[in-house]
């Protein structure tokens, strides 16, 4: 029987929801700072592509063993309202790119021609050595476990209680998450001015959720994303 989606209805269980907001920092602050602990004070260290592999695989595991049924039911609302939610997909990447424009005219207006995007740095240096991990981390194994956490656990729970509170907390999150890091190892806050690049995705990727209410779509966007943006980065 073919489904026809009349609003934003949260398909997450409730069980499903508080694994997510535990796993949650976990993964945003616990997983990261261990993980830079241990390449300080091991022998020999640990190296970028180790790193991100164990921070992703073990987010893909948490996914994959508690988020499978929440999955497996957003894959079917995907197949049953394909042409909507491909046509959804392809206008969430419109907005993506006029917004990327406008976030990149206010990076300049405030940081002038020195812009140099920490996250999109590393993301060459490490797609130079690994050039596979950096592939199969960032099209494929991070925009599942970034989409389940930030669009379906955050969003998801929020958007029917407060939309614009949903909206906002995602997309805040999702940016901290890709900058806090090198803001913390430069010890400089003005690195947290590029949290505004990752606003335009942030946006349009709770945006297709809401309107196709399959996570599935922001994911398959999220890849669509992050591929295109590696081959330019390359």
């Amino acid at each position: 029987m073919k489904i026809v989606i009349t609003g934003f209805a949260n398909t997450m269980s409730k069980p499903q929801r508080i694994a997510g907001y535990v796993y949650l920092p976990f993964h945003i602050f616990v997983i990261p700072l261990f993980l830079g602990m241990l390449a300080m004070y091991l022998p020999g260290g640990l190296n970028d592509a180790t790193l991100n592999i164990i921070l992703y695989g073990t987010g893909l595991a948490f996914c994959l063993i508690c988020m499978w049924k929440y999955l497996r039911s957003a894959f079917d609302t995907l197949l049953d309202n394909l042409a909507v939610n491909i046509s959804a997909l392809c206008f969430g990447y419109v907005i993506n790119i006029l917004l990327s424009y406008l976030a990149t005219g206010v990076l300049f207006a405030i940081m002038g021609d020195q812009i140099t995007n920490p996250n999109n740095a590393e993301v060459i240096n490490l797609a130079s050595e690994s050039p596979r991990v950096v592939i199969a981390i960032a099209v494929f194994i991070a925009p599942i476990v970034e989409e389940i956490l930030f669009r379906g656990v955050i969003f998801g729970s929020l958007q029917q209680k407060h939309r614009r509170l949903a909206f906002f907390v995602s997309i805040a999150l999702f940016a901290f998450y890709h900058v806090w890091q090198y803001a913390l190892g430069s010890m400089d806050v003005i690195v947290l001015w590029y949290m505004i690049s990752y606003i335009p995705a942030g946006y349009a990727l709770a945006w297709v959720y809401e309107k196709t209410n399959s996570i599935w779509v922001p994911i398959f966007l999220h890849m669509l994303n992050n591929g295109i943006s590696l081959l330019f980065l390359s």
